[in-house]
């Protein structure tokens, strides 16, 4: 991999893992759903005036159900989850339990795309399901553990993300990647309008929270998703997954710097096991030589 792109890799793992210190600081001022809005809103402004300068078509007409069911199931609906439960969950717990995404997708695609799911598939779905427990259930030190009502809507977003990725795939290959980006967040900031507008927040947030709203919108989303596209051009698909590796290195080191949140043993425990069946779930077994095709 090219010193360029490694540094882009951990740029948007950086972007990604911060996500969730950003919003642990501002949803308590805002509350989840209008923090989600203006997350989108602003990404949306950000990312269209990108596509236009880089004369990418968005052809609405054409595509506006992929951009309305991408906007929902890789945005809306678990930006809108994870905001929630970070109402009463850490930024750390959240990272990582936001990690089983690949591990659901790996799942999702075999029962929905009858992509082959292998031996080593199904343990790296068992391992990360064992981080899991011991992230929540093993609590060696004391330490305040998350509700459960705020840990399933967190693995539901992650589940909810394995599904947007499938999706992606076998429908939306059609469409230029930044012109998916940038749609799926203006359908984004259009579903999550109603309930924000309902759910104001009672104050004006202060300059702290604006500050976090703003990065979360500016680096989490349109920047994350310019880097991340890429990433797919120029490194491929596979070894992009390999950021999953860092995301949680950097939510779980600003948790603990930042936001003086304490790294206890489930949590170091549960992510090394989670992270296990990541590299399971990724990593592909080679062919042998007998069954590869002659050339």
């Amino acid at each position: 991999m090219a010193a360029a792109d490694l540094l882009r890799l951990i740029a948007l793992a950086a972007c990604w893992g911060l996500a969730f210190v950003f919003i642990r600081v501002a949803v308590p001022s805002t509350g989840p759903f209008a923090l989600v809005e203006l997350r989108a809103a602003i990404a949306s402004v950000l990312l269209y005036g990108y596509l236009r300068a880089s004369g990418v078509p968005l052809d609405l007409r054409r595509n506006w159900t992929c951009y309305a069911i991408s906007g929902a199931l890789g945005s809306a609906l678990p930006f809108a989850m994870i905001a929630t439960a970070q109402t009463a969950q850490s930024a750390s717990y959240s990272v990582v339990l936001v990690s089983m995404a690949p591990l659901f997708s790996a799942l999702i695609a075999a029962l929905w795309m009858g992509e082959r799911f292998t031996w080593q598939k199904g343990t790296g779905l068992l391992l990360g399901l064992a981080g899991v427990a011991l992230l929540t259930g093993w609590n060696p030190s004391a330490a305040d553990v998350p509700p459960l009502w705020a840990v399933g809507l967190t693995l539901g977003a992650a589940a909810l993300y394995g599904v947007a990725g499938v999706y992606a795939k076998k429908y939306t290959g059609r469409i230029p990647p930044l012109a998916n980006a940038t749609g799926s967040q203006v359908a984004c900031a259009l579903m999550l309008l109603p309930p924000a507008l309902m759910a104001l927040p009672q104050a004006i947030p202060s300059p702290l929270v604006w500050a976090n709203i703003v990065a979360l919108a500016a680096f989490s989303s349109a920047i994350a998703f310019m880097l991340y596209f890429r990433l797919i051009a120029s490194i491929g698909p596979v070894k992009t997954v390999s950021v999953n590796y860092l995301t949680p290195l950097f939510g779980v080191a600003g948790g603990v710097l930042i936001l003086d949140e304490k790294l206890t043993a489930n949590i170091l425990v549960g992510a090394l096991a989670i992270l296990a069946g990541l590299t399971l779930v990724v990593i592909r077994t080679p062919t042998p030589a007998a069954a590869r095709p002659r050339s």
